[in-house]
């Protein structure tokens, strides 16, 4: 596995691009993708990648309710498809079974009514195009969000008993921009713009903040960019219980909730 904490000459290029769009595919969806090796699947550096999968999700969902209206569905059917396609394309992140069922039918039926708001033409701006654009951004915000609000693995217990200070690779920056090609900073030492790479979650939420803008425009994503980091934040706490005891897994916990809020604020908004 790569060290997050020092800038790589080849992770701009293509192939490192490609390499992590297509682990981050693998991860977060069930398209029949071979599965990477572990180790690159794993690497913290993919996490980039995720508000890109996560747009893509976004805009493959919305695309199935434009087409149901194309044709001529009603706008129940294109709200319940949409988020069919949802389900069906994005899958989870870790296999619960019916344990993670009551938390994410909640999510499900709250994206169902925040769909149907933003896709009935009858709201001011809605209708098809605006789903569209809607989920593609939801869908990039709150995998940026959850990359932002999960909370930083504990520290070593043996470390603290033994007095070792951690080793700079330790620290776990949640926003940070690299220093120059192999420079090891502590976080005492870190100087954010002394640097040249941006770290992994960086990248992922500078990529979600401009699909978000172009998507949406300033005020509605705004709004989405509100509402996904909400969601996040406040999805440990909200589903405290079911998180502690390893019923959802919090990665999804904190994408979902930071979904269903971005959805939610952008319904809100539209409906005023």
């Amino acid at each position: 596995m790569s060290d997050p904490y020092h800038a790589a000459d080849d992770a701009w290029t293509i192939k490192a691009w490609w390499q992590d769009l297509h682990s981050a595919a693998a991860t977060l969806t069930r398209l029949p993708l071979p599965h990477p090796p572990a180790a690159m699947a794993l690497d913290p550096r993919v996490r980039r990648a995720y508000p890109v999968i996560g747009t893509l999700i976004g805009l493959a969902a919305g695309g199935v309710f434009f087409a149901a209206h194309d044709v001529g569905l009603p706008l129940a059917v294109c709200t319940v498809l949409s988020v069919a396609a949802l389900i069906l394309i994005g899958g989870h992140m870790d296999d619960h079974g019916q344990r993670a069922a009551g938390p994410l039918l909640v999510a499900t039926m709250i994206k169902l009514a925040a769909i149907y708001v933003i896709g009935n033409p009858s709201t001011p701006d809605g209708g098809p195009h605006m789903v569209v654009v809607s989920l593609a951004a939801a869908g990039a915000l709150s995998h940026a969000a959850a990359i932002l609000f999960e909370p930083n693995p504990p520290e070593d217990d043996e470390d603290a008993e033994t007095g070792v200070m951690p080793t700079p690779t330790n620290v776990d920056p949640k926003v940070v921009i690299l220093p120059p090609d192999g420079t090891e900073i502590s976080e005492e030492d870190m100087d954010e713009g002394n640097g040249r790479e941006l770290g992994p979650a960086t990248t992922a939420i500078i990529i979600a903040l401009l699909v978000a803008l172009f998507a949406l425009g300033i005020l509605p994503g705004a709004a989405a960019v509100g509402g996904a980091a909400i969601g996040a934040w406040g999805a440990p706490r909200m589903l405290a219980r079911e998180i502690e005891s390893e019923v959802l897994p919090l990665p999804l916990a904190l994408q979902q909730s930071g979904e269903v809020w971005a959805l939610l604020a952008l319904a809100i908004l539209m409906s005023i």
